[in-house]
């Protein structure tokens, strides 16, 4: 069986309101606030960072959620045993998020300078 390829992001809103309204109906509102944290903490950051990767949108989309729970728990686990675990994810999400930023934004300029 192949899976189709996700290649617009208007889909992936959607796709991504459809599991938050689920969330919501069968958890409550606390379940669709955790599916939301996990779209916007986990996924997000690793997302940005896997951007810019040869990888079809559903590669990257899924990578991004099992990498994303690896690397975001490390971080925030680890600073949490010198800091708040409140102020640790913050600074988790701020580190990951700020990565994948410049990392799109070095890209932007190196493939600019090179078409010059």
């Amino acid at each position: 069986m192949k899976i189709p390829k996700i290649e617009n992001s208007g889909f992936i809103g959607v796709i991504a309101l459809v599991i938050l309204s689920f969330s919501y109906f069968v958890l409550g509102f606390s379940g669709m606030m955790t599916a939301l944290g996990v779209i916007l903490l986990i996924m997000l950051p690793l997302y940005l960072i896997l951007n810019k990767l040869n990888l079809e949108q559903d590669e990257k989309i899924i990578f991004s959620f099992f990498a994303g729970i690896g690397i975001f728990s490390s971080i925030t686990y680890w600073l949490a045993r010198l800091i708040s675990f409140r102020i640790s994810i913050l600074i988790a999400f701020i580190v990951l998020t700020v990565t994948g930023v410049l990392i799109n934004l070095i890209n932007k300029k190196t493939s600019a300078h090179n078409d010059a």
